[in-house]
This record gives structure tokens, sequence and C-alpha cells, in this order.
């Protein structure tokens, strides 16, 4: 499930501006820039919650149109599309650390004794005080 749409990415930034991106680049740019942005979106989230994510919060369709158009527009990135892209990351490691929240994603649950080790061991058979 993608996280935004070519659709969702012109809404946001225009038509132009994907007509000039697939002219330059070629047909199907933006759409495997979207694909990447939900790889990168994952990579940051599924820790905590189960990947893909369904429903999509709009907040996550938002940070996958400003990650695809950081990395279309490449070295032709404006200060605002870096800030964005910056911007989206700093809420995903957020996400990931557990200060901010997507709502309506189904959290990972814990299974049980997951975080725990248990270790056996037999009697000791040597020690330096046994002489």
């Amino acid at each position: 499930m993608a996280y935004a749409a070519l659709a969702d990415f012109e809404s946001r930034y225009g038509g132009d501006e994907v007509v000039q991106r697939e002219s330059m680049l070629g047909a199907g740019a933006l759409n495997r820039a979207l694909s990447d942005a939900d790889a990168e979106i994952n990579s940051y989230v599924s820790g905590r919650y189960v990947v893909p994510l369904s429903p999509v919060p709009t907040t996550i369709t938002r940070i996958a149109c400003a990650i695809a158009r950081y990395h279309v527009l490449g070295d032709a990135a404006t200060e605002t599309a870096r800030r964005a892209y910056d911007d989206a990351r700093a809420f995903l490691r957020d996400v990931q650390a557990g200060r901010a929240q997507l709502d309506g994603a189904d959290q990972v649950s814990a299974a049980t004794g997951a975080a725990t080790v248990d270790v056996v061991t037999d009697e000791r058979l040597f020690s330096r005080s046994a002489r």
C-alpha cells in the first residue's frame, strides 16, 4: 500500500512540477520516488507500528510527498524542499523514539517474554578457592 499517490503529490506541489520532473527524469520517476519514500518511512516506524501503515495517517502522506520531492529534485532542491525533508525525517525519528504517535496506526504488540533472556548453567566445577 502506497502512502502517497501521484495525485497527492500533484495536489501539494502542482501539476507543473510533476510534468517538469517527469520530462527531465523520465516516466515513472515520481512513482519510484514515492515508493522509495514508503521504504524510508517504513524503516523508521517499523519498530513501533505494523507496516505498511493502514489506514495511512494524513501526516504520513504529507511526509511521503516531502521525501519524494526532495529526492526527485536532487541537486536542484530548493531550501524549502530541503527544510521539508529535514522536518519529515525529524518527525520520523520522533516516532521511532516514541516522542510522537501516529493516530489510527496499529502498534506492534510486545511479544510475551521477548525482552528477557534466561540463562541456565550447570554448577561450577572449578574455582580458585577449592585447592
